[in-house]
């Protein structure tokens, strides 16, 4: 008898345990999250990544745009300066022509009239 006793005592302690545990997690679970509350968060996110994307993909449109334009500034000091080097080629046939023949005939003269005719 003594035994079923404590066995009775331990069981009303077990119980008396589960009811305080019991307690406690419907007290926690007031604070879970349901499916539905998943749900509506996962949906305010997909939303909220369409929108960053949409964000995102408008910047790089204006930074595309922008490279275009320096593109074109970049085309347009190529052709600067091309025509620049044309002008530089231009003087420099200028130069070669206007001086340097006349300067090489007047050398090659002064080489004939003095090495050849010795005059």
């Amino acid at each position: 008898m003594d035994i079923l006793e404590q066995r009775v005592e331990r069981l009303e302690e077990d119980t008396r345990q589960i009811k305080l545990d019991l307690a406690v997690l419907t007290a926690r679970s007031e604070n879970f999250a349901t499916k539905t509350d998943v749900a509506e968060l996962r949906a305010e996110l997909i939303k909220e990544i369409a929108a960053s994307e949409a964000r995102t993909n408008i910047r790089f449109e204006k930074i595309d745009e922008k490279f275009e334009r320096i593109d074109e500034k970049f085309e347009r000091i190529d052709e600067k300066f091309e025509r620049m080097f044309e002008k530089f080629n231009d003087i420099n046939s200028r130069i070669t022509w206007t001086l340097m023949i006349p300067a090489l005939v007047a050398v090659l003269l002064w080489f004939i009239k003095t090495a050849i005719l010795k005059i």
